[in-house]
C-alpha cells in the first residue's frame, strides 16, 4: 500500500474512534498540544522511517582537508561530531547554487523567489496536519532564508516568540500561555459511556492517545524534563537568555521541544547567517568573519565550535528519541571561507533512513539536489497534502 493510502487510512481509523467516543472537533482546535498528539502519534511510532525534517544552516564553510574523515576518524573542523558519525553520511563534491554572503535565501532555497524554502515545503506537505506548519529559529535576524511562495520568512530569534507560537496553536505570537491542562478529562463520560460499544483493539489505542496527552500536560505543569519517546513535553523555565552560545541553545532546545511534542513535522535553526558578523561570545568575543581570512588557527576552532552546535542539537534529538523518525540536514554558504569558494561546502545528512558512518561523493550537486532526495524519503510528493509539493527539479542522490 502506498505511503499516502496508509497514511490516510491510519488517520481515518484513528478519527474514526475518536468520533465514535464523542469527543468533539473542537477538542483538537482547543490546543496545540492535543491536535498534534491526536494526529501524528501513529505516524512517529514508524520506528527508522524519516517523518519529520530537521534543517540546520551552520555558516563558515570548512576547510576540506580538516573536515572530511580519513576511515572512521573525523578531523578538527568536524571532530565535535564523532559521537554522531554511525548515524550520519556527509557529502564530498558538494556545491550550492550561490556562495558566499548576502545570498540567504540560496540556503534552504535555491535561489528562488516564488517558491518554498526547503523547510516550509516540509511543513506545508508531511506537516500540513500539525498544529504548527513550520518552526524556523535561529540566531541572528535574518529575512532571506526561508521563504513561503513570493513571501519570506523571517528567522525566529526570540525563543519567547517562538514559544507563543507553539503554544497557541501557531496562529498568535503574543500570549505565551500554555494549553488549557486537563480538557481531555472533560470528555471521558462520553469515552466511557461507549467503551462497551468499542473493540479491545480500538480502546486500547483510544487510551494510549489519551495518556499521551495527559501525561504531556503534567510534564508541562511540573516542569519536568524528558524526551519525546516518554510523552514529556517541559517548556523551559525561562527564555532569558544572554550570548550567542546561550541563545544558540535556546533555540534548539525549542526545535526539539516542538519535534518531541508534535507540534510541528518541520524545523529549521540557523547558527549564523551568510554575513558572518555573529559574534562568538565563546570564543573570546571575536566575530565569526575576523578569522576567515587571516588566522587559520581561529578559523579551525570557529568551525569547530559551530560543529559543536550542531552536536549539540543531535544530543538533543538522541536523548529525545527522535533519531529514529526525524531526518537531519545541514547546509552551509560556502566551501572554503577564505576564498568564498563554491567547492566543498560541508553539508551533511544523518538520522532516520540514513545510513550513517560514511562519506558521500555527490559529484557536484548542490542543496536542491539533496532537498530533492530528501523530500521523496519523507514522502512529501506522497502526503495528504501532495499538490503543495515543491518538485525541485533535481536528480535524486544515489545511495543517500
Amino acid at each position: 500500500m502506498r505511503y499516502r493510502d496508509c497514511f490516510d487510512k491510519e488517520r481515518r481509523d484513528f478519527l474514526r474512534i475518536v468520533q465514535r467516543a464523542g469527543i468533539s472537533a473542537g477538542l483538537l482546535q482547543a490546543s496545540s498540544l492535543i491536535g498534534g498528539i491526536m494526529l501524528a502519534r501513529v505516524a512517529e511510532a514508524q520506528s527508522g522511517v524519516p517523518t519529520k525534517s530537521c534543517l540546520v544552516f551552520s555558516g563558515g564553510g570548512c576547510q576540506p582537508n580538516l573536515w572530511y574523515p580519513t576511515g572512521g576518524t573525523l578531523p578538527a573542523q568536524s571532530a565535535p561530531l564523532q559521537t554522531h558519525y554511525s548515524k550520519i553520511a556527509i557529502m564530498k563534491s558538494a556545491k550550492l547554487t550561490g556562495a558566499g554572503h548576502g545570498i540567504m535565501f540560496h540556503r534552504f532555497d535555491n535561489g528562488s523567489f516564488s517558491k518554498d524554502s526547503f523547510d516550509v515545503n516540509m511543513g506545508r506537505t508531511i506537516g500540513a496536519n500539525y498544529p504548527v506548519k513550520y518552526l524556523n529559529v535561529g540566531t541572528t535576524e535574518e529575512s532571506q532564508l526561508s521563504r513561503e511562495g513570493t513571501a519570506s520568512r523571517p528567522t525566529i530569534t526570540s525563543p519567547q516568540t517562538a514559544l507563543d507560537i507553539l503554544f497557541s496553536g501557531g496562529t498568535t505570537t503574543t500570549s505565551g500561555v500554555a494549553p488549557r491542562k486537563s480538557i481531555v478529562d472533560l470528555h471521558y463520560p462520553a469515552v466511557n459511556s461507549l467503551k462497551t460499544k468499542l473493540g479491545q483493539h480500538e480502546k486500547e489505542k483510544l487510551d494510549s492517545h489519551f495518556t499521551a496527552i495527559q501525561e504531556i500536560e503534567a510534564a508541562i505543569g511540573s516542569g519536568s524534563s524528558g524526551g519525546g519517546s516518554s510523552g514529556s513535553c517541559p517548556k523551559p523555565a525561562s527564555t532569558a537568555v544572554t550570548g550567542f552560545d546561550a541563545l544558540a541553545k535556546m533555540q534548539v532546545d525549542i526545535a526539539v521541544l516542538a519535534l518531541s511534542c508534535n507540534l510541528t513535522a518541520s524545523v529549521s535553526v540557523a547558527f549564523g547567517s551568510d554575513a558572518h558578523n555573529h559574534i562568538f561570545d565563546k570564543l573570546g568575543g571575536r566575530s565569526s568573519h575576523q578569522s576567515h581570512h587571516f588566522n587559520q588557527a581561529q578559523y579551525t576552532e570557529d568551525i569547530a565550535y559551530m560543529q559543536g552546535l550542531t552536536k549539540y542539537l543531535m544530543d538533543k534529538l538522541n536523548t529525545a528519541g527522535l533519531f529514529s523518525s526525524t531526518v537531519v540536514t545541514q547546509v552551509s554558504d560556502m566551501g572554503l571561507a577564505d576564498a568564498h569558494g563554491n567547492d566543498d561546502v560541508p553539508m551533511l545528512v544523518a538520522g532516520a533512513g540514513i545510513t550513517g558512518g560514511r562519506v558521500l561523493d555527490i559529484g557536484g550537486k548542490t542543496q536542491a539536489d539533496i532537498f530533492h532526495t530528501l523530500a521523496l524519503k519523507l514522502k512529501a510528493d506522497q502526503s495528504p497534502n501532495s499538490t503543495a509539493y515543491r518538485n525541485w527539479g533535481g536528480s535524486v542522490i544515489a545511495g543517500l
